[in-house]
């Protein structure tokens, strides 16, 4: 019963929302997500595939069809190793992103030891975000001014706009 209701629930979303986006672009979108599921052997690749889709079909404003189509993209790029770590900055930054179209540095700085790595040297830290920085999803932070070369810490990294529309993107909408 409470499955009848979501599913009937989000096809009234869908169909109230896909009016707002083009019949052709959204064919287009269809084939481009098609094409890229086929090409990708991993299940959790294609699930993110189609929940970029779905949730930028559902959205009240009419889905961009290029944003979606970089979206997709990442989605076949990204692990779940990396999902975890972007989806832990989103939890540490995601606030402070809500309200503005950055974060401070010093706020981000100060944030970061929030996340599970803390303050310590994490080598996956740097190569998990380094490869979210290659596709705008987060950005390296300068470090302190005030450290000198003998200083070991671990570089820090920044949410962008980007990298939350990104994990909105790929959230199930299901309830149950």
């Amino acid at each position: 019963m409470k499955c009848g209701a979501e599913l009937d629930r989000l096809k009234k979303s869908v169909d109230e929302n896909s009016e707002r986006t083009k019949p052709d672009v959204m064919a287009e979108l269809l084939m481009d997500a098609t094409r890229k599921a086929q090409s990708t052997r991993a299940k959790d690749r294609v699930q993110r595939i189609g929940l970029i889709l779905f949730n930028a079909i559902v959205e009240p404003k009419a889905a961009d069809a290029d944003e979606v189509e970089e979206m997709m993209r990442v989605a076949m790029e990204v692990s779940d190793r990396d999902i975890y770590f972007l989806k832990e900055l989103v939890r540490i930054d995601g606030n402070l992103l809500e309200s503005r179209d950055h974060i401070p540095r010093y706020d981000a700085h100060t944030a970061w030891i929030n996340g599970f790595w803390g303050d310590r040297v994490v080598p996956e830290v740097d190569s998990v975000f380094q490869k979210l920085e290659s596709y705008g999803l987060v950005k390296r932070l300068a470090p302190p001014n005030n450290m000198n070369i003998m200083a070991d810490i671990q570089n820090r990294y920044v949410l962008l706009p980007k990298g939350m529309r990104f994990v909105n993107l790929i959230k199930s909408r299901a309830s149950f």
